[in-house]
């Protein structure tokens, strides 16, 4: 059983593996794909191409700052590197040999503040260092300005510092941290892995996986550029140092009690490092941590914790040198040594590379881990076990078809009952999994994977012969519908239209009844079945449809018969409420005729619906019927109100006519006593009304025959009027000499008077003694000032002059001279 747990261990570490490459493996497909079509041509430029009309003059680009600087980010998917060309473009100012010291590691592991150290910057001065949970470092940083250092035999170099995204962060793959790794590894001179607290198995196999991914990228890089068949870089095969620095470490190191105690010194952390590469778990390949065979050398130093306070621990930017440990700042600088002795800058062609040639090496590192050459590894071992896996699956989903064959065939491939189709297939489900069981005795991991796998096979053909089987039960159970429908419709189609509905519900009841238990007789073998039932729900609802359109057929004829009633009975009303003559009803005839006739029309439309009078449409139709009733009375007594109307309007002409002949001037003398005309005037104009009420009386309620009084007192008054103004006429004829000497006279003097008022009452004064002489003195004298009024306001010159003197100041001083005038 070890052994069989040591290979489940493996595969399933293997599995993630393969998941986490998943993405890569295809990248990697589709780049070779189009490097298979054009001969493995790129355009991609190397380090050995450029030439110096490639490179673009240094003085063109700003110097690096004293600050980070983004070379590389993510994508907005995160999943590939998008190059930063005008930061990696300072690059191009770097001359001489350049040295890239990069440390990688999880997120929030302290990689920013371990990189501020060993460049000496404090107290926030540095790359940026997190204070929370969330990553605050993405892609690849650089600090701007590189740090001058002098190696032991004398060289000078411009060392890089590069400060890494974390692996292992919130919603991003082991794909893009294999990039990140795989860009910073290649492109150190010494990288560093940075943990925490202590270095266990897990942590090794990741960086194993990573380093092994990255090897094959390299070469993969490589090959994928024919460029550089001729000129093969193998110096981009190799591995820089790897120095792995365990931080905040206070544990005491001690020799294990595992085989390989006889160490020389067990208390050395990289003799402990050392140790655990050796003591790895994967036995059964003889596979053991390969770190020392992928990298030059493989150093380790732990951390003391840097300081004791909790608020600089949470935040270590804010931290001074004074701040640090004593502990931690030992260890820090022998680190800072280690680096100094162990420092070479990668080399091309056998000497130092500079900073454009890094660029360059940046470009092509980034565009190859985008098109997919990082690469998973592959295991013998896990294909072995998954072909067995799936031998044995095969084999048990076999059994199953086998043992489901002979309960198809015991039914002739016929619809089968739902109850004994579900138990055959738990036995043929029971059998088959105690099958592989059985096969797959002693993998109990892989047994745990492959059982629900084999299960969820089993359950998808059930479901399909389930399926399968419904199709069928549901193929004879229409054939049965159909057939009992058609005898629905034969015992329904006799029915005469229209009947009344409660006799209609009866017949289909009846009908119902028969059908279904002719249904249930047919199909008493599948009646246990799901579909059984909702077959029969369906014959119900084919069965009340059935019921439905016989009903409806009832409806509307229910409603022809109740159309033409209603027709019949309005126009039953409207006939006999006729009036043929001229002459209006009176208002009490018209109302009892009009109230009789609606209630026969009513009893009319009720006997010849009888049919419908159990049917909800019957009431709607009734109230149609008095509305229409109703509309037809409206519209009858509109037609006598329009009767009476006219009549008025005859007698209303009559009787003005005849005032207008009583006291024409043929009649009447004019001029005349104004008392006298009033009094004839009067006298005529209550005769008429008189005239009116007597031959009209019967009309008197009617608001026509109130209209028509009103129009005839108007019509009179403007008779009485016309007589008056003529009057008047009459005695301006008489007096027009008069007030034409008058006119002359007051024009001479006119000037003298400049508002409307004074010129108005000079001009009236003249006439007035005009007209005390002859026939008009002995005229009263508010008749005169009428006849006087007239005058100034028909003679031109008269309203001319008048007219001249209105105006704001005028109108002033007119109202004073008649206030004057008014108390004097």
């Amino acid at each position: 059983m070890g052994s069989v747990l040591r290979v489940a261990l493996e595969f399933f570490f293997l599995v993630a593996i393969s998941l986490a490459s998943k993405d890569d493996i295809v990248e990697e497909q589709s780049t070779q794909s189009m490097l298979d079509q054009t001969d493995g041509t790129v355009t991609e430029t190397n380090l050995e191409d450029l030439t110096d009309s490639d490179i673009i003059q240094v003085e063109d680009f700003v110097k690096p700052d004293d600050r980070p600087m983004q070379l590389i980010k993510p994508d907005f998917t995160h999943k590939k590197l998008v190059m930063v060309e005008e930061n990696v473009k300072a690059l191009l100012h770097l001359e001489g040999a350049v040295a890239v010291v990069a440390v990688v590691g999880k997120y929030h592991s302290g990689k920013s503040f371990l990189l501020n150290q060993l460049m000496s910057k404090n107290s926030g001065f540095g790359f940026r260092v997190g204070p929370t949970l969330r990553p605050e470092t993405m892609g690849i940083w650089m600090w701007g300005k590189p740090s001058q250092m002098e190696l032991p035999n004398g060289q000078q170099v411009q060392v890089v510092f590069l400060d890494t995204e974390g692996f292992a962060g919130s919603n991003v793959s082991e794909s893009y941290d294999a990039k990140i790794f795989a860009v910073s590894a290649l492109l150190s001179s010494y990288l560093i892995y940075n943990s925490v607290k202590i270095i266990d198995q897990a942590d090794l196999d990741y960086l194993e996986l990573l380093a092994r991914r990255t090897q094959l990228f390299a070469l993969r890089s490589q090959l994928s550029r024919a460029k550089w068949a001729q000129d093969f870089n193998h110096n981009l095969l190799n591995f820089p140092p790897l120095l792995w620095i365990i931080k905040d470490f206070v544990q005491a190191l001690m020799p294990s009690d595992g085989p390989n105690d006889a160490l020389d010194d067990a208390s050395n952390p990289q003799a402990w490092l050392h140790h655990m590469m050796h003591s790895s778990a994967w036995e059964n390949e003889d596979h053991s941590i390969s770190l020392l065979d992928i990298f030059k050398s493989v150093e380790c130093r732990t951390l003391f914790i840097p300081a004791t306070s909790k608020r600089l621990l949470q935040d270590l930017s804010q931290a001074t040198e004074a701040d640090l440990t004593t502990e931690y700042k030992e260890e820090r600088d022998q680190i800072k040594e280690l680096l100094r002795k162990g420092l070479i800058p990668k080399e091309k062609n056998g000497r130092p590379i500079t900073g454009p040639e890094l660029a360059s090496l940046i470009e092509v590192l980034v565009t190859a881990a985008n098109e997919g050459s990082l690469s998973k590894i592959p295991s013998r071992w896990a294909s072995f076990v998954s072909s067995m896996e799936k031998s044995a699956q095969q084999d048990c989903l076999k059994f199953y078809d086998v043992e489901m064959s002979v309960l198809h065939q015991q039914h002739e491939n016929g619809p089968i009952n739902e109850r004994k189709f579900k138990e055959w297939h738990m036995q043929a489900v029971n059998k088959s999994t105690n099958l592989l069981e059985q096969v797959l005795f002693g993998f109990d991991d892989v047994l745990n994977v492959s059982k629900p796998e084999l299960l969820e096979q089993m359950n998808e053909r059930f479901e399909k012969a389930w399926e399968i089987n419904e199709r069928k039960i549901r193929l004879r159970c229409s054939e049965v519908h159909q057939k009992i429908e058609l005898v629905a419709i034969e015992k329904l189609q006799d029915t005469t239209f229209p009947v009344k509905t409660s006799d209609l519900a009866a017949s289909y009841n009846r009908v119902k009844g028969d059908c279904i238990q002719q249904f249930e007789d047919s199909l008493e073998q599948l009646q246990e079945n799901a579909a059984f039932n909702k077959s029969i729900m369906a014959l119900m609802i084919s069965l009340n449809n059935i019921r439905d359109s016989y009903i409806l057929k009832n409806k509307k004829a229910i409603e022809e018969v109740l159309v033409t009633a209603a027709t019949n009975s309005i126009d039953h009303f409207k006939r006999d409420v006729h009036n043929p003559t001229s002459e209006p009803r009176s208002p009490a005839e018209i109302k009892r005729l009009t109230l009789a006739e609606f209630e026969e029309a009513v009893d009319l439309f009720h006997q010849q619906t009888e049919v419908a009078h159990e049917n909800h449409i019957y009431d709607a139709h009734l109230a149609l019927v008095k509305s229409g009733l109703i509309d037809a009375r409206a519209a009858s007594l509109k037609q006598n109100d329009n009767l009476v109307r006219d009549k008025c309007t005859r007698e209303i002409s009559r009787l003005v006519n005849k005032m207008k002949e009583r006291t024409d001037s043929t009649v009447l003398i004019l001029p005349m006593n104004d008392t006298d005309l009033d009094q004839r005037l009067s006298f005529e104009f209550h005769g008429a009304l008189r005239e009116y009420s007597d031959i009209l009386d019967t009309f008197s309620s009617m608001e026509s025959y109130h209209e028509g009084s009103r129009t005839l007192q108007r019509s009179l008054h403007a008779v009485s009027g016309q007589r008056r103004r003529d009057n008047m006429e009459a005695y301006r004829q008489e007096v027009e000499a008069p007030l034409q000497k008058a006119k002359q006279i007051a024009m001479l003097s006119v000037e003298h008077y400049t508002t409307v008022f004074s010129v108005t009452k000079h001009i009236t004064e003249i006439c007035l003694l005009q007209l005390d002489e002859g026939k008009p003195q002995h005229w009263s004298h508010d008749l005169k000032l009428n006849i006087i009024d007239i005058y100034l306001n028909g003679d031109s010159d008269i309203q001319k002059v008048i007219k001249a003197r209105k105006g704001l100041w005028s109108t002033l001083v007119g109202f004073i001279e008649w206030l004057l005038w008014l108390f004097s």
